[in-house]
């Protein structure tokens, strides 16, 4: 058999078998560390480049060695919901189907060795060639039937122009504890058939995915545009801003930070405790969940870094029986399992939770999720408060009648400013 048919036969094979569940970013093997998927040169945006356009999109990452490993790579074209779509690989794109990973450097002078990983796309061996959403996945060449990472991004071909609005002056509440959204979708040189079934908006606050929004029908419909207000998923809690501490450096403690030692074979950061902030609201300058790698000891940051473990703790005297205690932000890769829940600590009355992090810069926030519920909740850890500074992310997705896939034909950010 051919290597290219058996290659290709294999992709096909693996996104058969993981079809049931939903593509998401995170790594899939604990030696992979610090997993960053965003535009070349632009670290606080989110994953999305324009079609045919000269954007890049950077995914790195960390792998805990200085040993040599074939480390490759496959694209995959989704759906809106995130599934396998179907279309051939050579529908949406020119190149091979797998290719070697090989832009890497060992770390310098770190007490934990790794080796970090960065890969450009589009390159000079893949060009996509269609809109939608995009799985990249990360696998050993000596064990391709493991996936070690996946990176999820998207691309976007603008056909519509997006007109958006935030009010604290909501369908419950007035400047209390929500935040109401409303869009206005128009197409750009064309017009609707059937926007009902043709048209589909996926709605995020600050990225999360626990809370998304899909599935809306729109409140005032004609060829020429959508009117998406007055609709009770277009709430959502307000919540807080979000913690922030730094561990830029060994020598001395950072914001939020308590203390700082050296407990063979890692430097041990101890956060400050986390007490709920229902109080009120206090304005903070906050990234929205995001993390920056960066050392002040040494560089470039992305080599010379060190790893450090973080602890974090939450104390209460009465731990929830029907709730779990959960980090949210994207130094847990906005997943909310088993890696971001706190274990409570009977003997010191606390959630617990250890995170093997790189230097840097971080936000987080601790939400408590009911059991059997996809959705956290901000509003005994963080409290839910009208002015927080949120950022709103909208996604319009197109499937013509007859089509085969699920077009990205619109995309907006909007940021609070009350």
């Amino acid at each position: 058999m051919k290597p290219y048919l058996a290659s290709l036969l294999l992709f096909m094979s693996l996104s058969g078998m993981q079809a049931a569940q939903p593509y998401q970013t995170g790594s899939h093997n604990a030696q992979i560390k610090t997993l960053l998927v965003h535009p070349v040169n632009d670290w606080k945006a989110s994953p999305i480049i324009h079609l045919g356009s000269d954007n890049q999109l950077l995914i790195s990452f960390d792998e805990l060695s200085h040993d040599y490993k074939r480390y490759a790579y496959r694209l995959i074209h989704c759906n809106k919901d995130w599934k396998p779509s179907d279309l051939a690989l050579m529908e949406y794109m020119d190149g091979f189907s797998e290719n070697d990973l090989d832009t890497y450097e060992p770390s310098i002078s770190t007490n934990t060795l790794y080796t970090h990983y960065s890969l450009c796309l589009p390159n000079d061996d893949v060009k996509l060639t269609v809109s939608g959403n995009y799985a990249c996945q990360v696998f050993d060449k000596d064990n391709p039937d493991e996936v070690l990472l996946t990176a999820c991004f998207m691309v976007v071909d603008t056909k519509v122009s997006i007109k958006n609005e935030v009010t604290a002056s909501t369908d419950i509440d007035t400047e209390d504890r929500h935040q109401q959204l409303r869009y206005e979708i128009t197409p750009r040189g064309w017009q609707f058939r059937d926007p009902l079934s043709e048209i589909h908006l996926t709605i995020r606050q600050n990225r999360r995915m626990d809370n998304q929004v899909y599935g809306l029908q729109p409140q005032e419909v004609n060829p020429t545009k959508l009117i998406y207000e007055h609709n009770r998923a277009l709430i959502f809690p307000g919540g807080n801003e979000y913690r922030r501490f730094e561990t830029t450096t060994f020598k001395r403690s950072g914001l939020g930070v308590n203390r700082v030692a050296f407990e063979r074979p890692f430097y041990n950061v101890e956060l400050f405790e986390c007490e709920p902030r229902t109080g009120g609201y206090t304005y903070d300058q906050d990234q929205n969940g995001r993390f920056l790698i960066h050392t002040i000891d040494n560089e470039p940051d992305e080599t010379t870094a060190d790893y450090f473990l973080v602890h974090f703790a939450y104390p209460t005297s009465t731990p929830s029986l029907d709730e779990g205690l959960y980090l949210q932000g994207d130094l847990v890769e906005n997943r909310l399992d088993e890696s971001s829940k706190l274990r409570y600590n009977f003997e010191r009355k606390a959630y617990e939770k250890t995170l093997l992090l790189k230097q840097g810069s971080y936000n987080y926030q601790l939400l408590f999720k009911p059991s059997g519920s996809k959705q956290a909740r901000s509003f005994k850890t963080e409290g839910s408060y009208w002015q927080t500074e949120n950022e709103y992310q909208v996604y319009v997705y197109y499937r013509p009648l007859g089509g085969r896939y699920d077009q990205l034909i619109g995309y907006n950010e909007l940021k609070t400013a009350f």
